[in-house]
């Protein structure tokens, strides 16, 4: 009995550490990776929709990329373009991303779109800045034949980059990796309700910046240790947010310092992420399962599964995760993000969820957004 109590503590000061780790990590957002993790290659992307598989199987390490806190203007990119796309070719132009292995773009919007062409010469990726365009209709007849196409010409290219194209047992390791973290991404999404607000979007962009094998590990330590914490949200106001790339969790932070609790997100840099229905695909070939989850990913406004599809998913979604409120975060100049936010809040209202539509120019929020997400969370 001693014993047992003696592992258990051992396995909580353990878990312990790696919360802290993956809150650091998520901090950093990758900033630290050389010191960090010296015999990794990491290869940048910037989009959900890009095949980390392909990246893993490559034997290289996917990051997401980030801009810097300060805002910047780079005289590549007009000042309207969105401050991701603006810090981000800032930070290229700095040299912060010559370490990678090269850079992968799946089409958006029009403005990474441009900044693919920019990025060439801007970071020195001539050679390996790679495209992938997914399907913007995924259920259109042919768009899984088009992107299965895509991934085997993405698989050639990162071949060339390494000097060998990765196999079917390479793709297939990659993709129970995968598995395995979306699985406790999973686990992690559940415990939400009964966490703090940005407790789990940390944890969740934490493993867009590390190697998968080191985060999975620190998961499986830390997810018991968060079990014991879960506590009910009390009267709370629970609320659901959904947007674009948030580098940081000031808006969750900001969320439950006014008394509410973010029991759901549709962010692209959060559980949208790691979202897999398949928990096992009805095919053996690696690159047909990509597609396939792919293909049932809860759209962001630049793909469609269908008319009012992504809006009906929002509602079915804050309807099941009980949220009496919603905000549609919205990036400054995020085209895509405000004509969907329209008919989003529309639907929503009309579904008896209370809506705001909350721009921001960078992450991080202030004085004015603490307004209005005060008096937000006190009119529901």
């Amino acid at each position: 009995m001693l014993q047992q109590v003696k592992n258990k503590n051992l396995n909580d000061s353990i878990g312990e550490e790696k919360l802290e780790l993956l809150l650091e990590e998520a901090s950093l957002n990758g900033s630290r990776r050389r010191e960090r993790y010296p015999d990794s290659r990491f290869f940048g992307y910037f989009c959900s929709y890009w095949p980390e598989e392909i990246v893993l199987a490559a034997g290289y390490e996917p990051l997401r990329l980030f801009p810097a806190p300060i805002q910047a203007v780079p005289a590549s990119l007009p000042a309207y373009c969105c401050s991701l796309a603006r810090g981000c070719l800032s930070r290229a132009e700095k040299g912060d991303y010559a370490d990678l292995a090269g850079t992968g773009f799946a089409h958006t919007c029009d403005t990474m779109q441009c900044l693919g062409g920019i990025w060439q010469a801007v970071a020195g990726h001539v050679d390996n800045t790679l495209q992938c365009v997914p399907p913007v209709l995924l259920e259109a007849p042919g768009a899984r034949r088009y992107y299965l196409t895509e991934l085997q010409n993405l698989l050639s290219k990162i071949g060339r980059l390494t000097g060998r194209e990765p196999g079917k047992i390479d793709l297939i390791r990659a993709l129970d990796l995968c598995r395995q973290i979306r699985r406790q991404a999973a686990e992690l999404d559940k415990m939400r309700p009964y966490l703090p607000s940005p407790l789990v979007p940390a944890l969740l962009r934490a493993g867009q910046v590390m190697p998968g094998t080191e985060f999975s590990a620190a998961l499986e330590r830390v997810i018991p240790v968060l079990k014991e914490r879960m506590a009910e949200p009390g009267d709370r106001c629970r609320v659901l947010v959904t947007g674009a790339v948030l580098e940081n969790d000031s808006l969750f932070k900001m969320v439950e310092d006014l008394g509410g609790r973010v029991v759901a997100d549709d962010m692209c840099t959060g559980y949208r992420h790691y979202y897999d229905q398949l928990s096992q695909p009805d095919t053996p070939d690696p690159l047909e399962a990509i597609v396939q989850r792919a293909a049932n990913m809860p759209p962001c406004p630049c793909r469609s599964r269908g008319h009012d599809y992504r809006i009906n998913y929002l509602e079915q979604l804050a309807l099941e995760k009980n949220a009496a409120g919603a905000v549609l975060v919205i990036r400054k100049y995020c085209e895509p993000h405000a004509w969907d936010a329209v008919p989003a809040a529309e639907q929503l209202r009309k579904s008896g969820i209370r809506t705001m539509v909350l721009e921001l120019e960078g992450a991080d929020v202030g004085g004015q957004e603490r307004t209005r997400l005060q008096a937000f969370l006190e009119s529901i």
